[in-house]
């Protein structure tokens, strides 16, 4: 009587350890060595690769992430800064040691990498670049159909053709003709006020138009103390 219960015990600890190979082996394929990972927080409803994403998911190099009405995505690269992405945004990140970018169909991201990390994001209208010398944040934003890059902190530049413009700290450029005339967006202007790098992206992220649209001014990556920030409405 007892023989049939010690074999049912032996094949199910044999059955369980069979498992445990093999997630294990499935989640060291799923991350070569020294692949660099990032971790996903959301707001509202976002995709990642076209399936619903959860807070907390592990984001890879040219993952597709893509936010609802209302929504936001955050990936926290450790080392290499994090991006933000705000409502009604696609992006499809590209990270590896030493840079950050990728590809922003629609919507705004927000970039902070520290001294020591390059930035290149693309867009329709062309590429906008930090050089890594310094600590930067990047608001790189599309939803009017033209191409907006601000910085903060460190200059960075924008090439669009052979044209390349360089955005000075505090200061924006535009790339492309904005196709919605009435689009209302973020932007800068002459006009200071006391926000914090956070309540920066917050304005960002949150897609704030209209009367208290827009950006930038001499803030720094999280690690070091913001000045100001200039505040303005923006209509194309």
């Amino acid at each position: 009587m007892r023989k049939p219960t010690t074999l049912r015990k032996a094949l199910t600890v044999a059955v369980m350890m069979a498992v445990s190979s093999f997630y294990t082996l499935v989640g060291a394929s799923a991350q070569a060595p020294g692949q660099t990972a990032g971790e996903l927080s959301i707001t509202g409803s976002v995709m990642i690769n076209g399936t619903a994403a959860i807070s907390g998911a592990t984001v890879f190099s040219d993952s597709k992430i893509k936010t609802s009405r209302n929504s936001a995505a955050t990936v926290n690269l450790g080392k290499l800064g994090r991006v933000q992405l705000g409502p009604e945004s696609e992006m499809t990140l590209q990270f590896v040691a030493g840079n950050v970018g990728g590809n922003l169909t629609s919507g705004r991201a927000v970039v902070n990498a520290p001294a020591g990390v390059t930035i290149n994001v693309v867009t329709a209208n062309g590429v906008a670049n930090a050089d890594g010398k310094q600590a930067v944040t990047l608001m790189i934003d599309v939803t009017c159909g033209n191409t907006r890059v601000a910085a903060t902190n460190s200059a960075a530049k924008v090439t669009s053709g052979s044209k390349v413009e360089v955005v000075a700290a505090g200061s924006e450029v535009a790339m492309g003709q904005a196709t919605a005339p009435r689009c209302a967006r973020l932007s800068t202007s002459t006009q200071t006020g006391g926000l914090s790098t956070g309540a920066l992206a917050a304005l960002i992220i949150g897609g704030v138009g209209g009367a208290v649209g827009g950006i930038v001014a001499a803030t720094q990556a999280d690690d070091v103390t913001p000045s100001q920030i200039v505040v303005s409405g923006f209509r194309p």
